[in-house]
Protein backbone atom coordinates (compact mmCIF):
# COMPACT_ATOMS: atom_id res chain seq x y z
CA UNK A 1 0.00 0.00 0.00
CA UNK A 2 1.52 2.92 -1.30
CA UNK A 3 1.56 6.87 0.79
CA UNK A 4 -1.64 8.95 -0.29
CA UNK A 5 -0.69 12.48 1.33
CA UNK A 6 -3.92 14.69 1.93
CA UNK A 7 -6.40 11.52 1.12
CA UNK A 8 -8.28 11.41 4.60
CA UNK A 9 -9.04 7.89 5.36
CA UNK A 10 -13.01 7.51 6.28
CA UNK A 11 -12.58 7.04 10.19
CA UNK A 12 -10.59 9.31 10.30
CA UNK A 13 -13.57 11.54 8.66
CA UNK A 14 -15.49 9.83 11.31
CA UNK A 15 -13.37 10.75 14.07
CA UNK A 16 -12.90 14.28 13.41
CA UNK A 17 -16.68 15.32 12.45
CA UNK A 18 -17.78 13.76 16.13
CA UNK A 19 -14.45 15.44 17.39
CA UNK A 20 -15.22 18.72 16.08
CA UNK A 21 -19.24 18.53 17.11
CA UNK A 22 -17.84 17.45 20.30
CA UNK A 23 -15.29 20.66 20.63
CA UNK A 24 -17.19 23.33 19.94
CA UNK A 25 -19.76 21.98 22.69
CA UNK A 26 -16.88 21.93 25.49
CA UNK A 27 -16.20 25.39 24.66
CA UNK A 28 -13.29 24.71 21.86
CA UNK A 29 -12.20 24.93 18.21
CA UNK A 30 -10.58 21.68 16.55
CA UNK A 31 -7.89 21.37 13.77
CA UNK A 32 -6.51 18.26 11.84
CA UNK A 33 -2.40 18.68 10.77
CA UNK A 34 -0.46 16.05 9.63
CA UNK A 35 -0.08 13.87 6.71
CA UNK A 36 -3.39 11.74 7.32
CA UNK A 37 -1.18 8.70 6.59
CA UNK A 38 -0.41 6.74 9.87
CA UNK A 39 -2.04 8.56 12.07
CA UNK A 40 -4.48 11.61 12.24
CA UNK A 41 -3.17 14.94 14.55
CA UNK A 42 -5.62 16.86 16.29
CA UNK A 43 -5.09 19.91 17.98
CA UNK A 44 -7.89 21.71 19.89
CA UNK A 45 -7.45 25.13 21.24
CA UNK A 46 -9.59 26.54 24.41
CA UNK A 47 -11.96 29.78 22.19
CA UNK A 48 -14.31 30.26 24.58
CA UNK A 49 -14.30 31.22 28.47
CA UNK A 50 -16.19 28.30 29.69
CA UNK A 51 -13.90 25.89 28.09
CA UNK A 52 -13.75 22.65 29.87
CA UNK A 53 -10.79 20.80 31.50
CA UNK A 54 -8.58 19.02 28.73
CA UNK A 55 -9.09 15.77 30.13
CA UNK A 56 -12.91 16.23 30.05
CA UNK A 57 -12.53 17.13 26.38
CA UNK A 58 -10.11 14.09 25.78
CA UNK A 59 -12.41 11.24 27.04
CA UNK A 60 -15.70 13.06 25.25
CA UNK A 61 -13.97 12.55 22.01
CA UNK A 62 -12.81 8.93 22.60
CA UNK A 63 -16.34 7.57 24.24
CA UNK A 64 -18.16 9.18 20.98
CA UNK A 65 -15.64 8.11 18.40
CA UNK A 66 -15.09 4.45 20.59
CA UNK A 67 -11.35 5.45 21.12
CA UNK A 68 -9.14 3.86 24.20
CA UNK A 69 -6.72 5.64 25.63
CA UNK A 70 -3.19 4.05 25.62
CA UNK A 71 -2.60 6.60 28.99
CA UNK A 72 -5.53 8.43 31.11
CA UNK A 73 -2.11 10.75 32.37
CA UNK A 74 -1.27 12.99 28.99
CA UNK A 75 1.94 13.46 27.25
CA UNK A 76 3.19 16.96 28.13
CA UNK A 77 4.12 18.88 25.04
CA UNK A 78 5.70 22.50 23.83
CA UNK A 79 3.81 25.62 24.78
CA UNK A 80 2.29 23.61 27.44
CA UNK A 81 0.24 21.54 25.48
CA UNK A 82 -1.45 18.31 26.94
CA UNK A 83 -1.13 15.16 24.79
CA UNK A 84 -2.77 11.96 24.18
CA UNK A 85 -2.75 8.89 22.01
CA UNK A 86 -6.23 7.51 21.15
CA UNK A 87 -6.61 4.04 19.67
CA UNK A 88 -9.16 2.65 17.26
CA UNK A 89 -10.98 -0.81 19.22
CA UNK A 90 -10.18 -3.03 16.62
CA UNK A 91 -7.46 -5.94 17.68
CA UNK A 92 -4.54 -4.87 15.63
CA UNK A 93 -5.84 -1.63 14.18
CA UNK A 94 -2.65 0.43 13.42
CA UNK A 95 -4.23 3.26 13.39
CA UNK A 96 -4.49 6.09 15.81
CA UNK A 97 -5.25 9.59 16.88
CA UNK A 98 -2.90 12.05 18.41
CA UNK A 99 -4.97 14.59 19.97
CA UNK A 100 -3.43 17.67 21.94
CA UNK A 101 -5.24 20.57 23.76
CA UNK A 102 -3.57 24.14 24.33
CA UNK A 103 -3.77 24.78 28.01
CA UNK A 104 -6.50 27.14 29.02
CA UNK A 105 -5.90 31.12 29.89
CA UNK A 106 -6.22 31.10 33.96
CA UNK A 107 -7.58 35.16 33.51
CA UNK A 108 -9.70 34.76 30.34
CA UNK A 109 -11.54 38.01 30.83
CA UNK A 110 -7.66 39.68 30.19
CA UNK A 111 -6.74 40.74 27.17
CA UNK A 112 -3.87 39.32 25.69
CA UNK A 113 -0.84 41.90 25.39
CA UNK A 114 -0.83 41.26 21.49
CA UNK A 115 -4.31 41.80 21.04
CA UNK A 116 -3.47 45.42 23.08
CA UNK A 117 -0.62 46.41 20.87
CA UNK A 118 -2.83 45.76 17.55
CA UNK A 119 -5.55 47.75 18.99
CA UNK A 120 -3.53 50.51 20.33
CA UNK A 121 -1.73 50.75 16.83
CA UNK A 122 -5.25 50.59 15.38
CA UNK A 123 -6.12 53.68 17.03
CA UNK A 124 -2.95 55.73 16.83
CA UNK A 125 -3.31 55.06 13.09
Amino acid sequence: MGEHYGIIDPDYARVFTKARAIAWQEGYAIMMHGSFTRDLDLIAVPWADAACEPEHLMRRIADAADLKTVSDEPGHKPHGRLAWTLLFQAFGDPRFIDLSVMPRDPNPHTPASGALKIEEADRDA
